[in-house]
């Protein structure tokens, strides 16, 4: 947390302790009591529950000064914008004679004038602009078919934080004409999650200046609102992806996939607790008939920023040289984000030890995970004879840290049989945060918000299910705790069970944001604007302000509700 967050979240703080005379418990029991450790932690509590109702209030007290921008409609007014449902039945095993296709392409994102205009950078820093680019920021597609007939299915995955649902739809109406006339029945749109690209949500953008231009723009019903974000950068993404699913179902050749998994725990930390991650690197490998590129489809659940934080250099972080070692090992790559919730990298594993700057962190963990997703099923002589770089890890051999990737355990994988079930459904989330409310009154960010006649606010988004053979695929418009998916933690109190159990099984990949960019989405009963522990010797008494994450959420519903809409996609599917 940034430490101006910190320092407004302290004040906060300081007055809730004030006004609530530390959730009834007096100055001197405190005294008394401050050894003993579980007093404290219940203090601490209960100070989470009091301090949150306090900042809640302010921020729906605040929030409700300001009138909506013009581009804000009513829930009976809006336009829903252009949608795909997917398939219109679901197989449960293959058709006749049925095989897999795939293509696959990808283009560049960097704008020709990068160097002449100072690009707003997405994540992390506000009004921040790139001085540089050190690599590529791409959007990468695939389309796939199962031979039944039903359809084809695009995926694209561009590097940046995220795209809103509204862009998807541009997207998918540049493409309507070729989709109708090629039968692709569903295009997806997601992000790798940088947070070193360019600025596609709006929240990085000029933030200040745009908000103060939009509320005025508010209460006087103007129109000259300032731009969530840079139109013609927008423009070159529709155009870039719609080109490249073009592309990519033009290359289509029939194919065998498999799928595998591996555990790779150390290479991922989770920032909050309770420590519950999806530990898995997943990897789907097409093999043409014709011997043609390969294509390797991989999902992990990991925020790709490294290089980002603090820093004005632009890079898609580790995704792309990942992709550079992939590439020359002779296949095509596509990185689709997993259940991301708070989790982040752990160069402890691939660094080995070693003193690297940022940018030379990146590459070691881009190549060492491009390396264990080669070598998954190999063998370490396997892995020895094919894949490794002697030179590469002569440099971290004599280090006490030293962890070579070529030693893990050889897994196995699985033909997948040629079933491609894919279905959406539109969905309005309601949003139960007064910053993210605000934010999508004033227009500032590129989600489409509508609110109703009580007051209520709404994100227009969508949610999706697919099936690939028996693998079960949520593709989700959020930033997922793992938890809702494995269970666990905060689970025994949340509404609704968890994806494992609703889906009858562990075979269950999260694809996380997905046709849209709606924050992180918590168990409701998990859910904080900034969380208070107990840790011992730390803050006052031991009570600290630990994170802020729910900020950037649609609120204290939003699991139950996404959740909820995609189960309830679910069970039509059955």
């Amino acid at each position: 947390m940034k430490k101006r967050t910190k320092v407004f979240f302290a004040l906060l703080l300081s007055l809730t302790l004030v006004f609530t005379g530390v959730t009834g418990a007096s100055a001197a029991s405190v005294a008394e009591e401050v050894a003993d450790q579980p007093f404290m932690a219940g203090v601490a509590d209960k100070l989470n529950t009091v301090f949150n109702k306090v900042v809640d209030g302010l921020l729906n007290f605040i929030v409700k000064l300001f009138p909506p921008t013009y581009l804000i409609e009513t829930t009976d007014n809006y336009t829903q914008p252009t949608f795909m449902e997917g398939h219109d039945e679901f197989l449960d095993e293959p058709a006749e004679e049925a095989q897999w296709s795939l293509g696959y392409a990808q283009a560049s994102i960097v704008p020709d004038d990068f160097d002449e205009i100072k690009y707003y950078k997405g994540g992390y820093d506000v009004s921040h602009k790139l001085e540089e680019m050190i690599d590529d920021l791409k959007v990468r597609v695939v389309v796939l078919d199962d031979g039944s007939g039903r359809g084809s299915v695009a995926i694209a995955a561009i590097d940046c934080l995220g795209l809103a649902n509204a862009d998807v739809a541009l997207i998918r109406d540049a493409l309507a004409d070729y989709a109708a006339e090629n039968n692709i029945v569903s295009i997806n749109v997601s992000a790798t999650h940088v947070h070193s690209g360019i600025d596609t949500q709006g929240i990085y953008t000029d933030t200040v200046n745009k908000i103060l231009t939009n509320i005025v723009q508010a209460f006087v019903g103007g129109k000259n609102l300032a731009p969530a974000i840079d139109n013609e950068f927008r423009q070159l993404i529709i155009d870039k992806t719609a080109e490249c699913v073009k592309s990519a179902y033009e290359s289509m050749t029939t194919g065998t996939l498999t799928y595998a998994t591996t555990n790779a725990a150390e290479y991922v930390r989770d920032r909050t607790e309770p420590d519950i991650m999806m530990e898995d690197l997943y990897r789907f490998m097409f093999t043409p008939d014709d011997g043609s590129q390969g294509t390797i489809i991989t999902n992990f659940g990991v925020h790709p920023e490294t290089i980002g934080f603090g820093t004005k250099v632009g890079t898609s972080d580790f995704v792309y040289y990942t992709e550079q070692l992939i590439n020359k090992h002779g296949y095509n790559f596509i990185f689709l984000q997993g259940a991301v919730g708070t989790y982040t990298e752990d160069q402890g594993s691939s660094s080995d030890g070693l003193e690297l700057d940022r940018i030379e962190a990146t590459i070691r963990y881009g190549e060492e995970l491009g390396y264990i997703l080669l070598g998954m099923t190999m063998t370490p002589d396997e892995r020895l004879a094919t894949l490794v770089d002697a030179e590469r890890e002569a440099i971290a051999e004599g280090n006490e840290e030293y962890t070579p990737w070529y030693t893990r355990e050889t897994v196995t994988e699985r033909v997948v049989a040629p079933i491609l079930n894919v279905a959406h459904n539109e969905y309005l989330a309601p949003v139960d945060n007064g910053v993210y409310e605000l934010l999508g009154k004033l227009s500032a960010a590129n989600n489409k918000m509508v609110y109703d006649k009580n007051g209520q606010f709404y994100a227009v988004t969508e949610v999706g299910y697919m099936e690939m053979g028996d693998i079960k695929i949520i593709l989700c418009p959020g930033e997922t705790y793992a938890e809702l998916v494995k269970g666990g933690g905060s689970m025994d109190e949340f509404v609704l069970d968890s994806a494992y159990e609703v889906l009858g099984t562990e075979d269950v990949i999260v694809c996380d944001l997905v046709n849209d960019a709606l924050g992180y989405i918590m168990p409701d009963n998990f859910f904080t604007y900034a969380t208070i522990r107990y840790r011992e010797g730390e803050g006052l008494m031991g009570i600290t302000i630990d994170s802020s994450w729910g900020l950037t959420s649609l609120g204290d519903t939003a699991a139950s509700n996404i959740y909820g809409a995609i189960y309830d996609l679910v069970a039509e599917c059955e």
